[in-house]
């Protein structure tokens, strides 16, 4: 089941806006005040990472395997929390913004990182504190998935 199941509508638009959307969704993450805003804000961010990783991988051929394997660590992400019982309907908005309009490649990694460094603390801490084994295993699932997405995009930073 993914979120579409749940209601949620991408508009099928992938539109490229400025870089205050990373910091956009990292305060929807942080300001979630309960277990289903979080796995909405979760799912949003982990589809703005893979448009946003889908946009950069064919830009910069020697980042392509890197973009293109966030890319897919962001759908294993999104995917993970669709199994949660608290993910609440979508509003029908989509989120189908990418963060990094306007920046180099270098850039864009950074600001996929710092995103993705969020979400797998905001998940962790999540899957803590979720009561339900189907949360605390998607929070869990998907944290790992926001791991790896930092990883990738690291640029030797431990």
């Amino acid at each position: 089941m993914n979120r579409a199941a749940h209601g949620r509508r991408t508009g099928g638009k992938e539109k490229v806006s400025d870089m205050p959307n990373a910091d956009s969704i990292q305060a929807r993450l942080a300001q979630a005040a309960s277990l289903p805003e979080t796995l909405a804000a979760g799912f949003d961010a982990f589809e703005v990472i893979r448009i946003t990783a889908r946009n950069w991988q064919d830009q910069v051929p020697g980042l392509f395997a890197a973009f293109m394997t966030a890319a897919d660590a962001a759908v294993d992400g999104r995917e993970a929390l669709t199994i949660a019982p608290s993910l609440p309907p979508a509003d029908g908005t989509g989120h189908g913004d990418t963060v990094a309009a306007g920046a180099d490649a270098a850039h864009a990694a950074d600001l996929l990182a710092a995103l993705a460094a969020a979400l797998r603390d905001r998940l962790t801490s999540a899957a803590v504190v979720a009561v339900l084994p189907g949360d605390q295993a998607a929070c869990q699932d998907a944290a790992a998935a926001a791991g790896r997405i930092c990883q990738l995009m690291a640029r030797g930073d431990p």
